[in-house]
């Protein structure tokens, strides 16, 4: 019954369109770097552009990728794919680039690394030899590009290298203060898992991609060496990263587009000719158009519990289980995460909503119709977030006419269902999952009833033919 109350009071409070703001500090954060991907970096995302932020003060990893990287085809499943990671190593204060070290300085302190759930922004401070030292982080879904800025309280005290990785092995060069990274998925293919005994295994399908990065500075200078960016006691550094692939979501036109190349070119461009404060401004704006629509209050904490780090008080919690503003914390957690892995003209959410490490992710890191896509969206509704559930509806539209032909090929009958894991071009791998398709639609009239709203996802019907 308590659980059934306070998923009432969520809703309903989501419900008012909450304009008195949030009712106690959304910020998850930590006194140390991350060192572990999935249980200390901290991620950041815009629907279509993600990056997990480790936060090193020496040598800062943001890795990143893009939901539409993946594998397979028609027949198979394939599996989504990590892009690659960006590095910025730091020389010690005031030094110069060549004595960039690669591990994290002891002596910086005090040391706070912060994602304000409320604002959509990862934050990093520390000081080290007297000098204050900030990073700003956010992915912005208005301009589709991952920023982050480096500043402090004195000038010239940036040098170091800008490096660029690739997890497929593709074409990395760089030319005046810009990096480009190019490649192709052909011939990478998935033998983990239901594909653990099959040989041979051949796509039919292999996109292109491609992401770039932008190293602004403000004093010093910046210059290309080797594939990577120098900068010599730069007073402040933005970098600009886009990212995408050839992936089109049509099946008629054979799932691929046009090459991303210049559409990057163009954003970053048009991205760069504005000031770091007005893409901030614009990304608050549009995050907090959807965050803001909900507030949960479900009590009170004690001050000693709000002041300890993010691993603390969880820690802490496992033990009572008394900490009311932790679990509201939660809670929007769970809402920034649908935010920044679910926006309109994307994919939708998959096991891992955005975030991807591997090129051979724990099942796939797909589109489990066995109850696992379902479940990523059944909330988006009550959350205020009906928005985010529109890539789902999409990505169901786009896959159908695949699923009824081998529907109908191996049962000799109209409709259509799928294996229990699913890609981005319709293919479907390991058991059958006799009556998913009908879950899935059971999330498309859940959301239509909630809404009443019948663009997009009233467009696809009838889901079942």
């Amino acid at each position: 019954m308590k659980n059934r109350s306070v998923t009432l009071i969520a809703v309903c409070l989501c419900l008012l369109n909450a304009t008195a703001g949030v009712t106690s500090d959304l910020k998850m954060w930590y006194d140390k770097p991350a060192g572990n991907w999935m249980r200390e970096a901290l991620p950041i995302g815009n629907g279509r552009l993600g990056g997990m932020i480790f936060g090193g003060t020496a040598k800062e990893h943001i890795q990143f990728n893009e939901d539409s990287l993946w594998i397979g085809d028609e027949s198979d499943t394939g599996a989504y794919q990590a892009f690659g990671d960006l590095f910025i190593e730091l020389s010690d204060p005031g030094s110069h680039s060549k004595d960039t070290g690669s591990s994290d300085r002891s002596r910086s302190s005090p040391y706070r690394r912060e994602l304000d759930l409320a604002r959509g922004v990862h934050t990093i401070t520390y000081k080290e030899k007297g000098v204050s030292f900030k990073r700003e982080y956010f992915a912005s879904n208005p301009d589709q590009v991952l920023v982050f800025r480096l500043t402090a309280d004195k000038k010239g005290m940036y040098s170091g290298i800008v490096t660029l990785t690739d997890m497929h092995k593709g074409q990395i060069s760089a030319r005046g203060n810009k990096i480009t990274l190019e490649g192709s998925l052909a011939g990478y293919t998935y033998g983990k898992g239901s594909n653990s005994r099959k040989k041979n295994i051949k796509y039919n399908i292999a996109l292109d991609y491609e992401a770039q990065v932008l190293v602004l500075n403000e004093g010093g200078s910046v210059k290309a060496t080797s594939g990577r960016i120098t900068f010599e006691h730069a007073d402040s550094l933005t970098i600009l990263l886009v990212a995408d692939t050839d992936y089109l979501n049509e099946r008629a036109k054979g799932w691929k587009g046009e090459h991303p190349h210049e559409k990057l070119e163009q954003q970053l461009k048009f991205t760069a000719k504005k000031s770091y404060n007005d893409l901030l401004k614009a990304h608050i704006a549009d995050y907090k158009s959807l965050f803001d629509r909900c507030v949960l209050d479900i009590g009170s904490s004690t001050e000693e519990k709000k002041k300890l780090p993010t691993d603390q008080r969880l820690a802490a919690y496992k033990r009572d289980g008394s900490d009311h503003d932790f679990e509201e914390l939660i809670f929007q957690y769970a809402r920034y995460l649908m935010i920044s892995s679910s926006r309109p003209g994307g994919m939708p959410a998959n096991l891992q909503g955005l975030w991807n490490m591997s090129n051979s992710p724990p099942w796939r890191s797909d589109y489990h119709t066995d109850v696992n896509i379902q479940m990523n969206y059944w909330f988006t509704d009550h959350a205020n977030l009906s928005e985010c559930f529109l890539p789902l509806a999409e990505w169901v539209h786009s896959i159908r006419e695949v699923r009824k032909a081998e529907t109908k090929a191996t049962f000799n009958t109209r409709g259509w269902i799928s294996h229990a894991e699913n890609g981005i071009f319709g293919g479907s791998t390991w058991k059958w999952s006799k009556g998913d398709a009908a879950w899935v639609a059971q999330n498309l009239w859940d959301h239509y009833a909630y809404t009443q709203v019948t663009r997009s996802t009233w467009k696809h019907a009838p889901i079942r033919s």
